[in-house]
């Protein structure tokens, strides 16, 4: 199995009888393996799914939309119509519409060269895989007191990241060190790039003298709301703390699993679009703007107490949060990792105790321990919920997490509360 496809390295973390899984098939919160193994998902494709998988709502209005078509000569009304109620808190806000959101940061990096003549960029944050955007990059998802933080990756083989071209880490999230970065190398520096879910690791405060310090200097900022926008409320983080940056990108969970991103900003940036070449020939493609629609059509309506899908994906994730925290108290592991959630809770982490957090065998050990019981979830990195996981059975969850717990206790020597 799997001996075909060229795949990332994470991927290959999912595991059973030693072997790669692959997927048959999803259902609400959960999915299938081809060896008929259900596990609990809150891989959630690394967060693009918000609602569910195959969820009847959803699946309904999509097939509605679908009876307009594929695909038109240019955009559509359906894109209008998506931008409209994206963008009704942002009047005046323009979009540009992308599969991936590597693709928009790449549009958001071309637009900032365009308007300030400068092509060095300040990066905080994994960014996206496209050269100037991974290359010599650090483990961004670590802990800033983790020892795996700081290694540099991606060094071979990428282009455009030298010279004029050089892209800086802002590695600590001090003003300090930022300042350092935009005084040794302000005459290059043409964008600063952000990644919101590193937002959990600092303040409101900081980020907003940061982006000042940059828009003094004469840069163009971005927030990368890749993980959050469209997740942890419709626009992210930045757009909800009022913070002041000039271009925002959001993707993954905006339409339930199908990829789309879009970059947003005021007109006189996206006037550069054009130019910029902005654009390819699956940009305008309508199924991604189908179920784009369909799931806004779903987050906006009330759910319970809460008054729409992104407040309960929010209740959901800490109560998942909450459920793996009490596991580990009942394995007797709470002083070697436990959960919370992230941002509001539309996403969650495992955290470690300082010697677990050193140790990458016993993490991955933990990793598998957890499929083993039936739960997929992501270490080193946030995991994600949906609305069905609102259906979880809460008491199962928690025994199949202390089964886990318990495991990797034994085969790593967890300590005790």
């Amino acid at each position: 199995m799997s001996q075909r496809i060229a795949h990332s390295k994470i991927t290959k973390k999912f595991r059973s009888n030693n072997k790669q899984l692959l997927f048959s098939k999803g259902k609400g919160g959960e999915v299938e393996a081809v060896d008929g193994a259900t596990y609990l998902d809150f891989v959630m494709g690394y967060g693009p799914v918000i609602l569910g998988h195959a969820t009847p709502e959803f699946t309904e209005r999509f097939s509605r939309y679908l009876s307009n078509g594929v695909m038109m000569p240019g955009y559509s009304r359906f894109h209008e119509e998506y931008l409209d109620r994206l963008l009704a808190p942002r009047p005046g806000a323009r979009g540009a519409f992308f599969k991936t959101a590597s693709e928009a940061i790449t549009g958001a990096l071309r637009i900032a060269a365009m308007e300030t003549g400068r092509l060095g960029v300040i990066r905080s944050g994994y960014i996206g895989w496209h050269d100037s955007q991974v290359a010599n990059s650090l483990k961004w998802h670590e802990p800033l007191h983790s020892p795996f933080r700081q290694k540099l990756r991606y060094v071979d083989g990428m282009r455009g990241v030298t010279g004029d071209e050089a892209v800086h880490n802002w590695v600590d999230l001090r003003l300090e060190s930022l300042a350092e970065i935009i005084d040794t190398h302000r005459d290059r520096l043409g964008c600063f790039v952000f990644d919101a879910y590193l937002a959990s690791f600092t303040t409101p405060a900081v980020l907003a003298q940061a982006l000042a310090m940059c828009h003094e200097a004469g840069l163009l900022t971005v927030f990368d709301e890749t993980k959050t926008g469209g997740r942890i409320s419709p626009l992210g983080y930045a757009h909800d703390l009022g913070l002041e940056t000039d271009l925002i990108v959001i993707g993954k969970a905006l339409a339930n699993g199908a990829p789309i991103s879009v970059l947003i900003g005021r007109p006189e940036l996206l006037i550069h679009a054009e130019r910029a070449r902005l654009s390819g020939t699956f940009s305008k493609e309508m199924l991604a703007a189908y179920a784009a629609l369909a799931a806004r059509d779903i987050l906006e309506q009330p759910i319970g107490d809460s008054p729409d899908g992104w407040a309960e994906l929010g209740r959901i994730g800490t109560r998942v949060a909450e459920t793996f925290s009490q596991a580990a108290k009942s394995a007797g592991v709470a002083g070697s990792v436990w959960a919370q959630p992230v941002l509001g809770g539309g996403m969650f982490e495992l955290v470690y105790s300082d010697d677990v957090l050193g140790d990458k065998t016993r993490r991955e050990n933990l990793l598998a321990a957890f499929a083993a019981n039936g739960i997929l979830l992501l270490e080193g990195h946030p995991s994600f919920v949906c609305l069905a996981h609102g259906q979880t059975d809460w008491a199962d969850l928690e025994d199949r997490a202390t089964r886990a717990l318990r495991l990797w206790s034994t085969d790593g020597e967890a300590d005790d509360e």
